[in-house]
């Protein structure tokens, strides 16, 4: 943030805490609760894993890298979006809420802002990747954005949960994918403008 030395001390202190307590390592996935020792919570709510969150946490870990010169959050970075990836439903195509820790679906239902953290990660990994990794990023870039299309309306709004049936919850669209919309955009103008490929 405006090249603050204070700032990236911060960054660091997070990313440390964030590689010793979120990360499992032995599975390379970020979970949703944990106890007051920092160890994830007893029963299902330890194993509960969003795929949307090892994307988001994936495009933190990639930029904090090409600020920091952080191999290693590079590496989890990848680890991450490879878990997220266990996420994408393969016939609908979209990202959903919920697995458990051992990759199984938990919630089919899919909402608007893990599609928004997809197609940000597959883009910011694209560009630090070559070559054939770079390209399967790039595509799974275009993936989540089909994704994320499906959540459009011609009006200009979006809808926000995708049912595993393929309908949507008939509801008023949340104010806060705004927020998740936007983030993905800049991220496709950036990654487009970088890498000289088309949206």
């Amino acid at each position: 943030a405006g090249g603050d030395e204070e700032w990236a001390r911060y960054a660091d202190r997070i990313v440390a805490f964030a590689l010793e307590r979120f990360v499992d390592d032995s599975l390379g996935c970020v979970r949703e609760f944990y106890g007051a020792d920092w160890k994830p919570a007893a029963g299902a709510d330890g194993r509960l894993v969003e795929p949307g969150h090892q994307f988001e946490w994936a495009w933190l870990l990639t930029r904090y890298s090409a600020l920091r010169g952080d191999a290693g959050a590079l590496a989890t970075a990848r680890r991450l979006y490879a878990y997220g990836l266990k996420g994408v439903d393969l016939r609908a195509q979209v990202a959903v809420d919920a697995l458990n820790d051992d990759g199984a679906v938990r919630s089919a239902r899919a909402r608007l802002w893990p599609q928004t953290e997809w197609l940000k990660a597959a883009l910011i990994l694209a560009e630090h990747s070559r070559d054939g990794e770079r390209a399967a990023l790039l595509r799974d870039a275009q993936q989540a954005m089909r994704a994320l299309k499906l959540y459009l309306t011609p009006e200009g709004l979006w809808r926000d949960k995708r049912l595993a049936q393929g309908g949507f919850i008939d509801e008023p669209a949340p104010a806060s994918s705004f927020y998740h919309l936007m983030g993905a955009f800049d991220q496709l103008r950036e990654t487009t403008g970088r890498l000289g490929v088309d949206a």
